[in-house]
């Protein structure tokens, strides 16, 4: 669907660096030409509008603005958006709400199911630690947490029994009251939330004893959750209709788990790579070695060459992260420092003299000289 879109900028004929007063002008512009109360009603001015709406709802939100330039239309580009917020400016107000039925560009739910507002259930926030490894590989974790659930004695009615809910006599049931207002299209007709019933279209009489006549309560639940592997410290999950209801008809909120990664004593991540700091002896270096170190995958043997520079890599291919919606790992980067001591021993600094006289170098006595040149010698 959204391969058949235009570009928003060019839906209003403004420029991709324009400002926030820019688009402004050229929505109230092309709001005037093609509402359809200002032309009887013509369809294809109708989806014009509808166009044109959809394209002003993000652009003039900076967040959404920034998250359409960047990943154009993302399946979450209307999550959040006040649209009577956006367009009451402009006298519209709930008019939105009817007239995309569905929702802007298939990513704003209608408000309304048959003729009363369906209420929307808030979000609930929670948080889990997982291990360095657990986050590179994904795991399954069981979390609890509180939420408003449906009352089962009312079934989310909020009522004792069946006849004690009313039709609201405000609304008539419709859980919406239509007002004429003056904007700068002329008089508009729009419908707003019923104030009477909340935009419920029903009037409780005999509350429920359980719930108070809420419609639900607030309980303990418990669920297991599928961590993909790859996430990272301060990623959040969002799983759809696990947070609070607002009684029978409405939409339960989500759930939002924010990832904790607990920090590696060895092991740090970059992108998807893995990364280890190696220490070796300036002996080790010169004439190679064997040692073990611990991987994502458990310990491993590697071999570090004969003359191994500091400041090396040695890299082990596909050991590293599996990074999300993918099974090509990364590498794991084992980073090689290379130690100068500085403790030598009589014997120790004997040799070394030797060593140095035979590659005809000069050293200092071992007391003040010979760590700088050592050291040197093997930065080169």
């Amino acid at each position: 669907m959204a391969k058949n879109k235009r570009d928003y900028y060019e839906v209003l004929g403004v420029n991709r660096d324009c400002s926030q007063v820019e688009i402004k002008q050229a929505y109230r512009k092309l709001a005037r030409q093609f509402h359809p109360d200002v032309n009887n009603g013509n369809t294809e001015y109708e989806e014009r509008f509808k166009e044109i709406s959809e394209a002003y709802a993000v652009l003039s939100n900076e967040d959404k603005r920034r998250q359409y330039d960047t990943y154009g239309f993302s399946g979450n580009l209307f999550d959040g958006i006040n649209f009577d917020s956006v367009f009451s400016e402009f006298g519209f107000g709930d008019i939105f709400n009817m007239f995309f039925g569905g929702g802007f560009g298939g990513g704003y739910s209608n408000s309304y199911s048959g003729s009363a507002r369906r209420e929307h259930g808030t979000d609930v926030y929670s948080e889990i630690t997982i291990d360095f490894k657990e986050a590179a590989f994904g795991t399954k974790k069981e979390i609890e947490y509180s939420a408003d659930v449906l009352c089962k004695q009312c079934n989310g009615s909020g009522a004792e029994k069946d006849e004690d809910v009313a039709k609201c006599s405000v609304c008539g049931g419709t859980g919406q009251v239509r007002t004429s207002r003056n904007t700068f299209l002329g008089s508009l007709i729009t419908t707003s939330v019923c104030h009477n019933c909340g935009g419920k279209g029903r009037i409780v009489k005999k509350p429920c004893t359980k719930c108070g006549g809420k419609g639900y309560l607030k309980v303990k639940k418990k669920i297991s959750v599928d961590i993909p592997s790859g996430v990272s410290d301060g990623v959040q999950l969002r799983l759809a209709h696990k947070g609070n209801s607002r009684g029978y008809g409405s939409v339960e909120g989500d759930l939002l788990i924010s990832i904790k990664v607990k920090p590696h004593p060895f092991l740090k991540r970059d992108g998807d790579n893995v990364k280890t700091m190696l220490d070796i002896s300036f002996a080790q270096a010169a004439l190679g070695t064997k040692i073990e170190i611990e991987t994502l995958d458990g310990n491993e043997e590697i071999s570090v060459k004969p003359g191994t520079q500091p400041n090396s890599r040695i890299i082990l291919k596909g050991k590293g992260i599996i990074p999300l919606n993918s099974n090509r790992r990364g590498d794991h980067i084992i980073l090689i420092n290379v130690n100068i001591p500085d403790d030598l021993n009589n014997e120790e600094i004997q040799l070394l003299k030797k060593y140095a006289e035979g590659r005809h170098e000069a050293v200092g006595d071992g007391a003040s000289g010979i760590l700088s040149n050592i050291k040197n010698a093997f930065k080169k």
